[in-house]
């Protein structure tokens, strides 16, 4: 809980909000009296957050709403007051206390945030949320939203954890394959050097033939050992093997055209009521078979209904 500065005029985003009237994210109070704990619920759980000015009234001037200035007592015991109201929240709310215009009328410019820890609620239970320029009930379906814009935000940081630590498990693939294509190059430059040597010393054959066998020999066996390698580093690092990968997206591709063809077929992925057989050395698991069926689908609706249309 910050006590920010305290202004002996008024500053200009405070003017700003007097000249906006009452919105969606700006509330106005007479005095301390008028501020209760839901009002910095509602701004607490709206998506913007808000601003509370105490000490102002909205009035009619020229047709338009605006807030006027009453001034309001500003001591430390009118703070702590409205600490005290924050604290009481269910999590407590955190908020920045300004003074202003204390060489005239002096007033409360509270700026209440968009909580990280939503929802939160009074005391006594009350949800509320800022919306159309007043308080409003949080309903079944605000919440449903903030809890899975909740999850989607953890959802975010774990996957970029995920990532991260997968990005590092490729390039340490990445290096043992770049050293093992080192490896197999030479390997294929000391054949090819051999092979010119045979074309100038053609009496040396029978030597030269041994001598490429046995560069094919270890050729042979540096690739068994890149390929036991290769297979330990994703097995390790529970890496997909990108050419099951590979052939997993291949079948799909053939799956979405069958659904794009059949109706009814793709009503039945829709609802995973549909499965295949996989008869290739692969041997593709149930679950996978069953993920290749549901992104198929999801394909193919969104193809049919893409995201800024439906906005």
């Amino acid at each position: 809980m910050k006590i920010k500065q305290t202004f002996k005029n008024l500053s200009k985003r405070t003017k700003d909000l007097l000249k906006s009237g009452e919105n969606e994210l700006v509330d106005y109070k007479r005095d301390l009296k008028g501020l209760k704990s839901e009002d910095l619920v509602a701004f607490a759980n709206s998506e913007s957050g808000g601003v509370i000015l105490i000490g102002v009234d909205e009035i009619t001037k020229e047709n338009v709403q605006v807030g006027e200035i009453f001034g309001c007592p500003t001591s430390d015991k009118e703070r702590m007051i409205i600490i005290s109201k924050a604290l009481a929240c269910i999590p407590p709310i955190s908020l920045s206390i300004f003074i202003e215009n204390t060489n005239n009328k002096p007033i409360f410019r509270l700026e209440i945030p968009s909580a990280i820890q939503k929802p939160h609620c009074t005391s006594g239970g009350t949800y509320k949320i800022r919306k159309d320029g007043r308080n409003s009930v949080l309903t079944p379906e605000d919440l449903l939203d903030i809890y899975l814009e909740k999850e989607a935000k953890k959802f975010n940081n774990n996957f970029k954890k995920a990532t991260k630590h997968l990005v590092e498990n490729i390039n340490n693939v990445s290096s043992t394959i770049d050293y093992m294509e080192s490896t197999i190059s030479s390997k294929v430059e000391n054949i090819s050097s051999s092979l010119g040597w045979t074309e100038m010393e053609a009496s040396d054959t029978k030597s030269t033939v041994e001598t490429v066998e046995s560069y094919v020999r270890q050729l042979i066996a540096e690739q068994k050992n890149s390929n036991i390698r290769i297979e330990s580093i994703i097995k390790y690092h529970e890496i997909k093997d990108p050419v099951r990968l590979r052939y997993m997206s291949e079948v799909a591709e053939n799956l979405i055209g069958q659904l794009e063809k059949n109706e009814q077929l793709y009503e039945q992925a829709l609802k995973g009521e549909i499965s295949f057989d996989d008869t290739s050395k692969w041997n593709l698991t149930d679950d996978e078979k069953k993920l290749i069926v549901e992104k198929s689908a999801e394909y193919i609706k969104e193809k049919r209904n893409p995201k800024d249309e439906k906005e």
